[in-house]
């Protein structure tokens, strides 16, 4: 499950279904990156340390004489939420190429990169049609994201860290029964999903949850069965701009994202959760 963000400059690239999503660093950084093996960019026998012996709480080892929680204020004293990622890029890179899909399938196609200020037009439309449609709470309101990698996954999450919505982070491998548990016990009131075909046979049990308030699909929907489904190119096809929202003030210390371990799917402790 593809979970990260863009600091221009920066890489990120992850491989789902026979491409890439990557963000923009320039051509050579992106060529240097993909021609360097595993070992050559982190040792794989010591890759973290760990820095609570009751807990087992392990941190990278590139950052071990560092305190993680203040070290990013002074990198970029401007970023101090994941929404304010986004715009940072569009900064400092005078809205360039931001993100962009590869196909592995094809070596030679030219890269067709979306720009920053597009890819935060899509964020905000997408947060803002969450918040004001979808009726959620900044900082309080739970969304789940079950995809593949694909752009639709950045613009999803963004607009949930820019608008102040936590994410939930749901794994393609989960059952039906998990899913539908996860969903009940974090109290998420939308579920993102790529394609109806990912929910095809608990789809029913979905539409009869009652804090669930909207199904948002990443492909394009020919017919709609149901009022609480909706997708994405619909949304970016017919909002307005006078329809954006100001972004929320959101508070740093606000929970982003819920990590959802094997000590939450499973039956031993399920009341148990990690996140950050």
């Amino acid at each position: 499950m593809p979970s990260s963000f863009s600091k221009s400059p920066g890489t990120y690239a992850a491989l789902a279904a026979g491409t890439v999503v990557t963000a923009y660093a320039g051509t050579k950084a992106y060529k240097s990156y993909f021609q360097r093996t595993p070992s050559e960019v982190i040792d794989l026998n010591n890759q973290s340390v760990e820095i609570d012996p009751v807990e087992h709480i392990r941190r990278g080892i590139q950052y071990t004489d560092v305190d993680i929680n203040s070290y990013y204020k002074i990198i970029y004293p401007k970023v101090q939420t994941l929404g304010d990622v986004f715009y940072h890029g569009y900064s400092v890179s005078n809205n360039g190429p931001c993100l962009t899909d590869v196909d592995l399938s094809n070596k030679v196609s030219p890269l067709h990169w979306i720009s920053y200020g597009t890819a935060l037009e899509r964020i905000r439309y997408i947060g803002s049609h969450i918040w004001t449609q979808a009726k959620l709470t900044p900082m309080q309101s739970k969304v789940a994201i079950l995809s593949i990698n694909r752009l639709e996954y950045i613009f999803a999450e963004h607009a949930c860290y820019m608008y102040g919505f936590t994410v939930i982070g749901l794994y393609t491998t989960y059952d039906a029964a998990t899913i539908l548990s996860l969903l009940e016990k974090t109290e998420t009131e939308v579920l993102i999903v790529d394609s109806l075909n990912r929910i095809d046979s608990f789809k029913n049990e979905l539409l009869r949850m009652t804090q669930l308030k909207e199904i948002l699909v990443m492909d394009e929907i020919t017919c709609y069965e149901n009022e609480k489904i909706q997708s994405i190119p619909s949304v970016l096809k017919t909002m307005q701009q006078a329809e954006v929202r100001p972004i929320p003030k959101i508070n740093p210390d606000s929970i982003a994202t819920f990590i959802l371990t094997s000590g939450t799917t499973g039956k031993k402790n399920p009341n148990s959760k990690s996140y950050f």
